[in-house]
């Protein structure tokens, strides 16, 4: 799964260029795409995926817009929500 995003954030950023768009926006979107296909397939792919981000393909940071940033990265442990008992 991560070598299939790999090819879509490089055909992204290659496409963005030739459009004239941005590339760390196309780049942006096509990684942040593959995660939610990923969180679909199961935790191996989010970590496969995960593995593109704050990487540099094509001479772009690959950076995935909220909610994803940061997901598949070492998380600080959470206390548990208490809910509010309805």
């Amino acid at each position: 799964m991560g070598t299939v995003a790999r090819s879509a954030v490089t055909a992204a950023i290659a496409t963005s260029k030739e459009l004239g768009l941005s590339a760390s926006d196309a780049a942006s979107a096509a990684v942040t795409g593959a995660l939610h296909a990923a969180r679909d397939v199961g935790e191996s792919a989010v970590t496969s995926v995960s593995s593109l981000l704050d990487t540099t393909i094509d001479g772009v940071k690959v950076v995935a817009k909220a909610p994803f940033k940061g997901e598949g990265k070492e998380k600080k442990e959470q206390p548990p929500q208490v809910g509010s008992g309805d």
